[in-house]
């Protein structure tokens, strides 16, 4: 009897041995954790940023007594700076914004290369509001305000000596456009505007000169 008890307790603790080596032998391993989805971008904020494009404008001249004109049309380089604010409301997005360029868009008539009359637009600049859809980093908008530009009417005389006469014009503007935000302060767009500067008289109230342009730019922005 003492024998057979004895047998049964060693098979008994022989088995939990080899059960309690297996469990040893068995690693852990903690179930893996999700990775946090990306935060979604928020456009709310203010920005600064550069941008360059072309500036495709209308010249159109009439004399103010007569009722004589002509029209010419140039395409020239524009490059400037841009400020603005945006607020976000779910995937709306409403802002101000306010740009300055410099513009190499003119026209000469009269004359040859070296005597003829010469109309630039040298500066424009405007002062908007914008309304946009924001799909997360994506912003399609439009945008319309207050346009304004600096153009110089130049006569060339014999001697190297010519008449200036420059003058502020003010108008409308109205456009739209695309803005991709790279990174969390990096944004990056496309811009098509139409802009009317009205008219303006020169040369002694002789010649009236009414400005239009088309203005298609890309640029960058820095959101703070």
């Amino acid at each position: 009897m003492n024998i057979r008890f004895f047998a049964l307790a060693s098979a008994s603790v022989l088995a939990l041995g080899v059960v309690g080596a297996q469990a040893a032998d068995l690693t852990y391993e903690p179930a893996p954790v999700a990775a946090a989805a990306p935060a979604a971008f928020n456009w709310t904020g203010f920005y600064l940023g550069v941008h360059a494009g072309a500036a495709i404008t209308d010249f159109d001249f009439s004399l103010t007594e007569g009722g004589l004109g002509f029209s010419n049309d140039n395409t020239g380089f524009l490059g400037g700076v841009q400020a603005g604010y945006n607020w976000q409301f779910d995937n709306i997005v409403l802002g101000l914004q306010t740009d300055f360029a410099y513009t190499s868009a003119k026209t000469s008539f009269g004359g040859d290369d070296t005597n003829s009359a010469e109309q630039k637009l040298e500066w424009l600049g405007s002062t908007t509001a914008r309304i946009g859809y924001a799909f997360d980093n994506l912003l399609v908008y439009g945008k319309g305000g207050v346009a304004y530009g600096r153009s110089t009417f130049d006569v060339p005389y014999t001697g190297g000596l010519s008449l200036q006469d420059s003058q502020w014009h003010t108008g409308w503007t109205a456009g739209a456009g695309v803005e991709y935000a790279f990174t969390q302060n990096i944004t990056g767009l496309l811009e098509y505007n139409y802009t009317d500067l009205g008219s303006q008289d020169y040369l002694g109230n002789t010649m009236r000169v009414d400005l239009t342009s088309n203005v298609i730019k890309a640029g960058l922005n820095y959101k703070f």
